[in-house]
């Protein structure tokens, strides 16, 4: 049971990264997404019904709050997984890292 208890823990960050990225695509994907046409956005007919009162500028101020929320959380999701995985994206770098050689003129520090 402690194993199973590890394992999750261990795993929580990266879970949590790839849900923010999950949630920023899905934000993005529900957004209106105005089109622009010679430089003015083009209200969606779904938006512009007869029956309810057109705000233009509550449109635009909720498109652009969308994208807004759509790209931190991907862009903290994509870094949070890049800093998790990196190991596997720079396998190079963190073995250099991680192995710290002699000096070849003064001799390996910390012995003499």
């Amino acid at each position: 049971m402690l194993n199973v208890i590890n394992k999750l823990k261990s795993k929580a960050p990266v879970l949590l990264f790839w849900s923010l990225f999950a949630a920023g695509l899905i934000v993005k994907s529900y957004a209106p997404g105005l089109k622009i046409s010679h430089g003015a956005f083009v209200i969606p007919t779904g938006l512009a019904g007869e029956e309810r009162s057109l705000r233009p500028d509550q449109i635009v101020s909720h498109e652009r709050r969308m994208q807004l929320t759509s790209a931190i959380l991907a862009s903290v999701g994509a870094l949070g997984l890049a800093f998790c995985y990196r190991a596997v994206l720079l396998p190079r770098t963190v073995q250099l890292a991680n192995h710290r050689p002699s000096n070849p003129i003064y001799g390996n520090p910390g012995h003499s």
